[in-house]
């Protein structure tokens, strides 16, 4: 799939706290969390929890993953997407409608920049070495996939109007192809958070290779989310957060990419209307939200849009806060940011 990957044990952007102290809720809080983590979603994968509950249930919650990767992957051709991409089907279950109209509204606000029918352009670049070729794609292969980039052309909706949550289907030209890998591990965190809730874990951390999403804090503090200084090691953090029940995304160059024959190194953030990855002088992007959804979507379009725009953006949606980091390493907060920041 091709999903923002940030591997846990090696380049993680966030990491997590994890002392903990007493809690009000009544919750028998353990000082070892109950732990279940595996390679998921192209990425190391995690859920910890702090509640004492049985270990089935957090391995049955990382499971989640392997649920909605059989719905989102692009490159599996046993995934719903996958079929979608090559008209062998244009149906699909309601949540996955409602999932791509909201992403489709995100895409809206880049001018361009960022769109969900990328797909094209971004399976011929490899940089997680899945076809063993991460080379530059010739310009004339981007060019021509360029011609079906348009989310202007894509609409979901369901099938029967009268029945919104029943089968959705989607409307788009045969040779445009989807690429959810933005937008899709924000979504499955927060599907991960509801099956949590709904078996008595209100303590936990859900970590899918940075996307972070806290349940509750840990007793009566917030939990220690660390982020990550770009291009360091896991353990070199620019920032500590002090998140409590929120959501905590990164994207940035370093998470993946190549160094090309000319010595230049290419990431995987790309830019909708010229094909090639995105230049600007942004290095990484942090978002804190309350849903893990729209910080995956909020912290593609922001680093995307770049240090102005981007912050003009965050400055003016209710409720979410971001950290960006510039190519001199500085670290710049939209207005509520610093409310967050551990001293």
């Amino acid at each position: 799939m091709n999903f923002k990957t940030i591997c846990l044990a090696s380049c993680a952007a966030v990491s997590s706290g994890v002392i903990l102290s007493g809690c009000s809720s009544g919750s028998v809080i353990i000082d070892t969390p109950i732990k279940s983590e595996g390679f998921k979603l192209d990425t190391i994968v995690s859920v910890s929890s702090y509640d004492n509950v049985d270990k089935q249930v957090i391995d049955n919650a990382l499971n989640i993953c392997d649920t909605y990767a059989d719905l989102f992957s692009m490159y599996d051709e046993n995934s719903l997407l996958w079929k979608i991409n090559h008209n062998i089907t244009d149906e699909m279950p309601a949540e996955m409608g409602h999932m791509i109209d909201d992403a489709l509204k995100y895409s809206s606000m880049s001018d361009g920049a960022f769109q969900l029918s990328i797909g094209s352009v971004s399976e011929l670049w490899d940089f997680t070495n899945r076809t063993n070729n991460s080379t530059v794609p010739s310009k004339e292969s981007i060019d021509n996939a360029l011609k079906y980039v348009d989310d202007s052309k894509v609409s979901v909706h369901p099938k029967d109007e009268s029945d919104p949550n029943g089968t959705w289907v989607i409307n788009k030209p045969s040779e445009t192809k989807l690429d959810l890998g933005a937008v899709s591990k924000g979504y499955i965190a927060d599907k991960i958070k509801v099956y949590l809730l709904e078996n008595n874990v209100h303590h936990a951390i859900i970590n899918l290779g940075g996307n972070v999403l806290c349940v509750g804090g840990k007793g009566d503090e917030s939990f220690n989310i660390g982020v990550q200084k770009p291009f360091g090691s896991s353990s070199d953090t620019s920032a500590t957060l002090s998140i409590s029940d929120m959501s905590v995304v990164s994207s940035g160059t370093y998470q993946r990419g190549f160094t090309a024959s000319d010595g230049k190194y290419y990431h995987h953030i790309l830019d909708a209307r010229t094909g090639y990855p995105i230049e600007n002088n942004l290095l990484q992007t942090t978002i804190i939200s309350k849903n893990s959804f729209e910080g995956d979507c909020l912290s593609t379009l922001t680093f995307i849009l770049g240090l102005e725009k981007g912050m003009e953006l965050i400055n003016k949606t209710d409720n979410v806060e971001a950290v960006f980091i510039t190519n001199d390493y500085n670290l710049h907060y939209s207005d509520n940011a610093k409310g967050y920041v551990k001293e």
